[in-house]
């Protein structure tokens, strides 16, 4: 299995900003997609519902801007989902919600906007645009895609905040025509060993270079599930994005008509 020496390990937590300390070059005992499709399994839920707290700022102003959001996610099968989000406020995009369906690896987004109270299909090529000014984009909002990507795991070294140990994961996606979809030429990340939560996620774009991060923290373990309770998208000296989750439910029951389109066309989500 391919590994990272302790100099190649120091050089890579250095420009991506993981914490690695204790400092430690160890080979992985795993294939990345064997990781990856573990973690799929032993974290996924049948149902999802969160009401989250959004938190926009700014870098240099330090202005923020706060919104509510409710999200829904089904997972029917393996390989399939479904998700369902929309603001609550601010009044200015109340109503406002993403709807996106996976079906076997292949994706689908519609935009629902209630000014023109219409539901717009994302094209693929527009999957790398960021969603409603936050700092993730359509394409990670989809999660993690395993038939998309191409999974490579790097090395191991110590998780942030003495968490155990993690595997340096390397995604890339599966061609060039996906890459200029989503913007990203690769992403690596930071996926604890023994519980397979990912720790973080460094973006990379086109042409290599480092691009902005996600921090999950504050977890919390539901049964057998673990969920972050905080995460955090910092697109590096421009902005960053703050969701913070205060209620959740996993694996009970909700109506299918939440994932169908009428259901954002027809505002049955506006209260």
């Amino acid at each position: 299995m391919p590994s990272l020496s302790a100099s190649l390990i120091l050089s890579f937590c250095l420009s991506s900003g993981f914490l690695c300390a204790p400092l430690q070059a160890a080979k992985c005992d795993k294939e990345g997609n064997a990781i990856m499709k573990e973690q799929d399994k032993r974290q996924s839920a049948k149902t999802e519902e969160e009401k989250q707290k959004i938190v926009i700022q700014d870098v240099k102003s330090k202005k923020k801007e706060e919104r509510d959001l409710v999200r829904f996610g089904i997972k029917p099968k393996e390989n399939d989902s479904r998700s369902v989000l929309y603001f609550n406020s601010p009044a200015t995009i109340k109503g406002a919600g993403l709807l996106s369906w996976k079906e076997q690896g292949e994706e689908n987004q519609w935009l629902y906007i209630p000014e023109i109270k219409k539901l717009q299909r994302i094209a693929s090529g527009s999957r790398k645009e960021y969603f409603m000014g936050t700092d993730f984009t359509y394409a990670d909002l989809e999660g993690e895609n395993l038939k998309k990507n191409n999974y490579t795991c790097q090395g191991e070294m110590a998780c942030p905040n003495k968490q155990g140990q993690c595997y340096i994961i390397e995604a890339k996606p599966i061609n060039e025509s996906e890459s200029r979809n989503i913007g990203y030429s690769k992403r690596m990340l930071l996926v604890n060993k023994d519980k397979l939560i990912t720790h973080k996620i460094v973006f990379f774009d086109l042409k290599g270079a480092k691009l902005k991060t996600a921090e999950y923290v504050q977890w919390e373990q539901i049964g057998k599930l673990w969920r972050p309770n905080l995460a955090i998208m910092d697109r590096h000296g421009v902005q960053k994005t703050f969701i913070k989750v205060n209620s959740r439910k996993l694996n009970k029951p909700i109506d299918d008509l939440v994932f169908e389109k009428r259901f954002l066309e027809k505002e049955m989500h506006i209260k």
